[in-house]
């Protein structure tokens, strides 16, 4: 440890992607939300412009992660250009077909419960008690909606262990801005380089950069762009389990 290397006492997870795998999840809903979205249109036999809409959010036709899929990313001119051009190649109304496919994602909460029910958590589970029990502040900053936020955390049986949540609705400027991160390391007196930033995106990694955190960490279980959270983090594991056994979080393991 340098003396840059803080003992870290705050970790800052993003949600989908790092808390759980982003297609296993939401992979179903995507495809379940484009279909009712063309239902909508009064386009539901348009299969090649479904599937090209699914790839271009970021699952495939097998269910498999596309890295450069929308949603890994925050930059709104890219989402915008490349959707307008989408509904352009496909004859669709953008804006019609913008507001069923958000309508139907914001409907999808059975859906995502059924899913969620059938999942095995106890890794998770393990995991923040571990993190509790050596005394860590936990963060949730997501670009997801905080009710939806708080189902994802209650079913996962997380909600107790959280002390804080910063939501797309949340009034915090977004990431990778370092807004939010500030406002919990304030709430807890924490030296920035006391936090380490747990995600699965490169807009994650550039946030923890922006954040000067002490340490950041890339899961594979969202974007899974293997090539890119190489290069911008400090360590690079499958899934939310390798943290387990990691040894700057744990230093008696």
């Amino acid at each position: 440890m340098t003396q840059n290397d803080l003992p870290l006492k705050g970790i800052i997870f993003d949600k989908d992607g790092t808390l759980f795998d982003y297609a296993q999840v939401w992979g179903e809903v995507l495809v379940e939300s484009i279909s009712e979205a063309f239902i909508t249109l009064g386009k539901p036999e348009k299969e090649s412009a479904k599937i090209a809409m699914l790839r271009m959010l970021g699952i495939d036709h097998e269910g498999k992660v596309i890295p450069k899929g929308l949603v890994f990313t925050h930059k709104k001119v890219t989402i915008i250009l490349r959707f307008i051009l989408f509904c352009l190649r496909y004859r669709i109304n953008a804006l019609k077909a913008f507001k069923a496919y958000q309508d139907n994602v914001r409907n999808s909460e059975p859906l995502i419960k059924e899913k969620l029910n059938t999942m095995d958590f106890s890794i998770q589970q393990e995991l923040f008690r571990l993190l509790k029990q050596k005394e860590y502040h936990i963060g949730i900053i997501t670009s997801d909606t905080t009710s939806s936020t708080h189902l994802f955390l209650s079913m996962m049986g997380l909600k107790d262990q959280i002390d804080f949540i910063s939501a797309r609705d949340s009034g915090y400027k977004r990431k990778p801005n370092a807004d939010s991160f500030q406002v919990f390391c304030s709430l807890f007196g924490l030296d920035n380089r006391q936090v380490a930033v747990v995600g699965d995106t490169g807009t994650d990694m550039k946030f923890a950069k922006n954040c000067k955190a002490g340490y950041r960490i890339a899961l594979l279980s969202g974007s899974n762009n293997k090539k890119l959270l190489e290069k911008k983090s400090d360590v690079l594991y499958d899934d939310i389990s390798g943290l387990l056994t990691d040894k700057r979080l744990f230093l008696s393991v």
